[in-house]
């Protein structure tokens, strides 16, 4: 499945960027993001409130007594009147770019004074699955004294790797390395005390998922 992050930069906000919140935000092609503005409910409706995509592509353009969505939006938001918050959902590789929004209330000021912006930039990400831990060792079974590795796949982008041993984050000894970004963890030399349950994480800004391993050291 093909992913689309996009991420909420606030050093593009105008001076009234206090309309919007920090971000970033992540979606995903196919899903749905809200942009949630920081406005109070108010019973009193807003003269104006209009959404653009890359300033001239109108999403929404609201008024106290109309609703006007843009052709391409039809189905895919839902504005919410009280706060001039939006949700866009099925998002496709169309909706990356600068977002803004206008916000005119019933005494005809502004909220804030100026027009706040949501600047969002795009990266391709797949969907993490099939996390699998693969055991390498120079025995038939792993042994006290041999060299071991685990390595932590899956399919996918894959951002972090973490490790944990018995529920636990895990303490390198000194017979542990990890290596090519944290994907392979090697025993130089296995011992006894290094039997146990290992866990590892994998995650991206869309997605995670993980896989564990029960290692069990033999005698020679």
């Amino acid at each position: 499945m093909f992913y689309v992050v996009f991420y909420l930069s606030p050093a593009v906000f105008t001076e009234g960027a206090g309309v919007l919140p920090d971000g970033p935000l992540n979606a995903a092609v196919g899903e749905k993001v809200m942009f949630t503005t920081t406005l109070t409910p108010t019973e009193t409706p807003f003269l104006s409130v209009n959404w653009n995509l890359n300033i001239s592509k109108n999403i929404i353009t609201s008024t106290n007594l109309v609703n006007n969505t843009g052709p391409e939006y039809e189905g895919r938001i839902t504005f919410f009147p009280s706060t001039g918050s939006l949700e866009l959902r099925s998002l496709t590789l169309d909706d990356i770019g600068e977002y803004s929004v206008s916000i005119v209330q019933a005494d005809g000021t502004n909220p804030v004074g100026h027009k706040p912006v949501f600047h969002l930039l795009v990266s391709n990400l797949y969907k993490l699955s099939g996390a699998s831990i693969l055991l390498k060792s120079s025995t038939n079974l792993p042994a006290e004294g041999t060299s071991v590795s685990l390595t932590c796949e899956a399919s996918g982008s894959v951002f972090t790797r973490n490790w944990m041993k018995d529920d636990s984050k895990l303490t390198l000894t000194d017979n542990m390395t990890l290596s090519d970004n944290n994907r392979v963890l090697t025993f130089n030399i296995l011992k006894k005390k290094d039997e146990g349950e290992y866990f590892c994480n994998i995650s991206n800004p869309v997605s995670s998922d993980g896989a564990k391993y029960v290692l069990i050291v033999n005698c020679k």
